[in-house]
């Protein structure tokens, strides 16, 4: 399904499903603080060996990854945000399914991190799997991966089609004559 629309009506589905992120990221993290009063004091096994809820503090950018240097992510995330946002306005032209929903993902799992770093110099990670064998997450990593993933795969499909599968102007239909 694709529409053309405004550029404040454009931003309004991302919007909302950034907002969602952010406050089921917010909500989540707040009870873990509440749960754990320390990070790294117990787990709750939700499905054995698989699935596990557990405190972590993360210096690091989505799971763990370059750890110590936390005020360089939030300004690199912040500029992420307004770069997808700049980039989703000034260069996608018509709303195309999917599209806005991968970036409010991607915004509000941006937004919830940033939040995180801004009030405790970390973020709140609490979701383990795999028996402790993948880093421990949280629901704004989660979204955000999905949100680049799906994106990822709209521009690739959509390069893929190329200029012969999309949709022809009357002024570019030949039809042989």
């Amino acid at each position: 399904m694709t529409q053309h629309i405004s550029g404040v009506r454009r931003l309004l589905t991302p919007a909302v499903i950034a907002a969602v992120v952010f406050i089921a990221d917010q909500v989540s993290k707040a009870w873990v603080l509440r749960t754990w009063p320390e990070p790294y004091t117990g787990e709750i096994p939700i499905i054995e060996n698989w699935l596990e809820l557990t405190y972590i503090q993360n210096t690091g950018v989505a799971f763990g990854l370059f750890s110590g240097v936390p005020q360089l992510f939030t300004v690199t995330s912040l500029l992420i945000v307004a770069a997808a946002i700049w980039f989703y306005l000034k260069h996608v032209d018509q709303v195309h399914g999917w599209l806005p929903i991968s970036l409010g993902l991607i915004v509000g799992g941006a937004i919830g991190n940033v939040v995180d770093r801004i009030r405790f110099g970390y973020v709140v990670d609490f979701i383990k799997t795999f028996d402790g064998r993948f880093p421990v997450f949280n629901i704004a990593d989660s979204c955000i991966v999905v949100g680049v993933l799906s994106m990822a795969t709209f521009f690739v499909i959509t390069e893929e089609q190329g200029p012969a599968q999309r949709v022809a102007s009357p002024v570019e239909v030949d039809d042989g004559r």
